[in-house]
């Protein structure tokens, strides 16, 4: 049956293909290439299946193409910007994603790019090789860092797949690499007197400070370490959300574009009260709003002028804290006061009790305290 098989010998082979004897006859005896052996008298020689060959080296195109696309980082650029509108849109998984996510999609694949070896030859930007060799170059307890840049590419390589680019075994190879924790998170907190420490400096004037940043900067800390609102929550917040009178905080499209409300305490209400009677009279919805250092007119708040605010105030007390952490703050003070779990859950916006059990913090020092007067 072999003998009525249409077949082509490895110099036709090599002809087609534009490359040397010596090459075909590398990949045939490595397998690579589907032959056929026939014996002869001293030796062997082989035959190529044209069906075969064909299928071959249509599949072989594909590859070669493929490899193009991965090793030339200005068509990878090219597409990332239809790669973040499609996550944007949720063309990619069905599910639209939050701002937030794909600025941190954006800037960890961008990182990743920066990080991938120079190279002196033609190889891909994107694969396993280069991955292992980017997470070598981090330190082995940035599991964020690394679980970032593995949720970015994972997803760009996603997005890749579904345009016929590359395919499902590049994904698969991935997966080999997914970020494991070795190290426990680290965790950051105030306790209630570092807190009350934080609000009281807040409140102090420094030099180059106006009084209304002052007064801005006392009611930001207050709103997050009193009603646990995340730092984007916190800057989203629309001067209709605040309802003084009935004390109600209305989130707006919170994370997992999830509304809530939440109570304002007493002592809230007299920042938020204050802050009220000295904002700008303007058109800007966002409830807090800072200055312009260029143009000098009112702007809305943002997460990074917030951090920048928060690290500030950390250095002046030497307190480690973030806006993160004083989310982090408020549901421990609460549950060391007894609140129920079930409530600092619902205020805090999360959908599983076990995530805020992990915000509940309790110092090395703390616990002393707490043992010394059993």
């Amino acid at each position: 049956m072999a003998d009525m098989i249409e077949t082509l010998t490895l110099e036709e082979v090599a002809k087609d293909l534009r490359v040397s004897s010596r090459t075909v006859r590398r990949l045939a005896k490595s397998g690579d290439l589907p032959v056929i052996t026939k014996p002869f008298k001293g030796g062997f020689y082989y035959t190529v299946p044209v069906t075969s060959y064909l299928e071959w080296k249509s599949k072989h195109a594909n590859e070669e193409k493929e490899d193009n696309l991965l090793s030339d980082s200005s068509s990878l650029n090219m597409l990332q910007e239809e790669w973040l509108d499609w996550c944007k849109k949720g063309l990619l998984t069905g599910k639209p994603l939050s701002e937030r996510t794909l600025e941190i999609y954006e800037y960890y694949l961008s990182y990743y790019f920066k990080l991938v070896p120079r190279r002196y030859t033609k190889s891909a930007l994107i694969s396993l090789d280069s991955l292992r060799k980017v997470f070598s170059e981090i330190d082995i307890k940035s599991y964020s860092t690394k679980k970032n840049i593995y949720d970015a590419l994972r997803s760009f390589i996603r997005f890749l797949t579904s345009k016929g680019y590359t395919n499902q075994s590049l994904l698969d190879d991935i997966q080999k690499l997914r970020p494991k924790r070795f190290y426990p998170p680290k965790k950051v907190h105030c306790t209630q007197e570092q807190f009350e420490v934080l609000l009281s400096e807040a409140g102090k004037r420094y030099s180059g400070q106006s009084d209304y940043d002052v007064i801005l900067n006392s009611a930001t800390i207050a709103t997050i370490g009193f009603a646990g609102l995340r730092a984007s929550e916190l800057c989203n917040l629309r001067l209709q959300d605040i309802d003084l009178i009935n004390r109600r905080l209305f989130v707006y499209l919170g994370k997992g574009k999830k509304n809530r409300s939440v109570g304002i305490c007493n002592k809230l209400y007299d920042y938020l009260t204050k802050y009220l009677n000295v904002r700008p009279k303007i058109d800007l919805e966002n409830f807090f709003v800072t200055t312009n250092q260029f143009s000098n007119t009112p702007v809305p708040l943002t997460r990074k002028t917030l951090a920048q605010k928060i690290e500030r105030l950390s250095k002046r007390t030497s307190i480690p804290v973030s806006p993160h952490a004083l989310r982090r703050t408020m549901a421990t003070i609460a549950a060391n006061s007894g609140k129920p779990i079930n409530i600092i859950s619902l205020a805090l916006g999360h959908s599983d009790l076990k995530t805020t059990q992990g915000y509940l913090m309790t110092s090395q020092e703390e616990v002393i305290k707490e043992m010394q007067g059993w």
